[in-house]
């Protein structure tokens, strides 16, 4: 299991922002969903289609600009097993264009993601499996994610586990496990918790922007990555990366 594509994805493309896929059809330009329902009616194959469209606008988008692209599970599996068709076909697509692939399936066991019909280059896991959840291929990568925003959540992963909070306790086991790490936060102090805990670990901060995120990078901006979701939705998505690559440039520069 290694991290080193990604960094060289980083490295490469100048630029720690990653494209997240995770779509929301009220979020969706309408005419995507219009144009497929007119055509099946409203039926799965129409959503999933609708999917399909909108994952490789922004894939083609970001194709040449960006390192990364991470495909959120939950939206493509709600349409069945035609969802999860349009989940590997946008994986390949993402992964022949020279974009690092990462399925956000926060699941327990890795096998279906980074092999099989999807193929992905990395998997998102829940931490609680431990070393069993970090079982990969050298050229694979396992994500635990440790802090997400849903309600509710703060209630379990704030606990305190001896000196540290339960999430950051998750997050040492994991890294020494070899697995990277995820964390959905905006704020500075918890970047800079994460990082002074999790020294050697290669952390994905989720709707955090360059300057929370700055204390998780080294001097030559590595050792970290930004999931933008916002970018998905834009009107000009290739004006909106190309002002978000210039934005983080200002804070994070990738030598």
């Amino acid at each position: 299991m290694s991290v080193a594509r990604l960094q060289e994805s980083i490295r490469r493309s100048k630029t720690p922002v990653a494209l997240v896929l995770g779509p929301d059809e009220a979020r969706m330009h309408p005419k995507y969903l219009k144009s497929f329902t007119d055509m099946y009616g409203d039926c799965p194959m129409a959503h999933a289609e609708a999917l399909r469209f909108h994952g490789s606008q922004a894939i083609g988008a970001a194709a040449g600009k960006l390192p990364a692209v991470l495909l959120r599970a939950e939206p493509y599996l709600a349409q069945g097993f035609m969802g999860m068709d349009v989940l590997a076909n946008l994986v390949n697509m993402a992964k022949n264009k020279g974009l690092y692939t990462i399925v956000d399936a926060r699941c327990a066991g890795t096998e279906p993601w980074l092999h099989g019909g999807v193929n992905a280059d990395a998997v998102t896991v829940l931490p609680y499996g431990g070393a069993e959840s970090c079982k990969a291929a050298e050229d694979k990568l396992v994500i635990a994610v440790l802090r997400t925003r849903d309600a509710g959540v703060a209630s379990v992963q704030n606990l305190m586990a001896g000196d540290r909070q339960v999430f950051l306790a998750a997050g040492e086991q994991m890294t020494r496990a070899g697995a990277a790490c995820m964390a959905e936060t905006g704020y500075s102090l918890d970047v800079k918790e994460l990082r002074r805990r999790l020294k050697g670990a290669f952390l994905i901060l989720s709707g955090c922007d360059a300057d929370n995120a700055y204390p998780a990078f080294d001097e030559f901006g590595r050792g970290a990555m930004l999931a933008d979701e916002a970018l998905q939705y834009a009107p000009d998505i290739d004006a909106a990366i190309d002002a978000a690559i210039a934005d983080t440039k200002k804070i994070i520069q990738v030598l």
